[in-house]
């Protein structure tokens, strides 16, 4: 085993565990609570509506989501090719 297939299975496996991390904290939806307290305690002083907007939630949900299986899509196609790859 080679230095470069060494740090691409550690690239891939790095990348499934943020995966995890980003799609755990989608499941738990970590993100848009953090985004509302964020909203209400930075923004409270201002002329704005009490809640956030739909459309920011939506938004930090998509882009979170997306994030993390992109994640995941890498991470095992690192791997997949670093085992498939002739030595």
């Amino acid at each position: 085993m080679g230095t470069s297939t060494g740090n691409l299975r550690l690239l891939g496996w790095l990348l499934l565990a943020g995966a995890a991390v980003t799609l755990g904290l989608h499941a738990l939806e970590a993100f848009e609570s953090l985004y509302r307290w964020l909203y209400h305690h930075l923004l409270s002083g201002l002329d704005l509506p009490e809640d956030p907007p739909r459309w920011g939630s939506e938004l930090i949900s998509t882009v979170e989501l997306i994030g993390g299986v992109v994640q995941l899509a890498a991470g095992l196609s690192l791997i997949a090719y670093e085992r498939l790859r002739p030595a």
